[in-house]
């Protein structure tokens, strides 16, 4: 049975292995001896760097840091910017040039009414589809690996592992086209700009709600398990609400001053 590809940040890691494991940019030494065309090269390595986490939300992407970075021409630069800027993973301005993209309050209420829908539905395909013994293994030890971090503190490892789980969750619903629709990149930006800032009673709720999701997937209780994601996915979007206007300060509201990769 043919299962939906990974993830954005998947993709980028299968294909990237021209991107300094440090830093999260892909150096010009080794960026020449790769086939993908030059502004294929500045694409996969913001989007590795954004899942690295070395690029974070509202963060200046400086063009002359990246052409020498990356060993390529400033049209290269500009022209992955706007194909970036064009899945909303990046934002252009044009007097202070391209952040990595910060949600404001409607930007993250949007996105997790849209989420809201789609992983409730991604939890109900992807129950049945376990049930059944499809990926049951798969989903049970990424499922282990994100418990584990209840007591281990929030990290970048956290929000890598969390990303995997929900990337098993819809391999698992073995649906194509939800995979295929999911703003991946995007949730991933909103990872980045909201977790350090969740509260301590609301990410003991967190996991609360994982383990509740967890067992009702493996329990095999398909709108059980709906019910409950979509309950999650209702007071992430409640907590995220509740966050002072310091958490939605974008690049150019903090003065731009953080550069690529730094």
């Amino acid at each position: 049975m043919r299962r939906p590809g990974p993830g954005a940040c998947g993709r980028a890691a299968e294909k990237d292995r021209n991107v300094n494991k440090t830093q999260g940019t892909v150096t010009a030494k080794t960026a020449k001896k790769v086939t993908q065309s030059s502004p294929d090269i500045v694409f996969d390595a913001i989007i590795m760097g954004i899942c690295r986490g070395s690029l974070v939300p509202g963060q200046r992407l400086v063009e002359a840091d990246l052409t020498e970075s990356l060993g390529v021409s400033r049209g290269p630069v500009r022209e992955a910017l706007k194909r970036l800027a064009a899945e909303g993973i990046v934002t252009l301005n044009q007097n202070r040039g391209a952040f990595v993209r910060a949600l404001n309050r409607k930007d993250a209420n949007d996105l997790l009414q849209v989420l809201e829908v789609n992983c409730a539905l991604g939890a109900e395909l992807a129950t049945r589809k376990i049930a059944a013994g499809y990926m049951r293994e798969e989903f049970q030890d990424i499922a282990d690996k994100l418990m584990a971090f209840e007591e281990r503190g929030d990290s970048q490892a956290f929000i890598e592992c969390r990303r995997e789980f929900y990337d098993v969750l819809f391999l698992a619903s073995d649906n194509m086209e939800l995979h295929r629709i999911i703003p991946q990149m995007n949730i991933h930006l909103l990872r980045l700009q909201f977790q350090t800032r969740i509260s301590d009673r609301d990410r003991r709720k967190q996991f609360d709600e994982y383990r509740a999701v967890v067992s009702a997937i493996l329990g095999g209780e398909a709108r059980r398990a709906a019910r409950l994601m979509a309950i999650h996915i209702r007071r992430t979007r409640l907590s995220i609400s509740r966050m002072s206007d310091d958490a939605f300060r974008t690049g150019l509201d903090r003065g731009g001053l953080t550069r690529a990769a730094e």
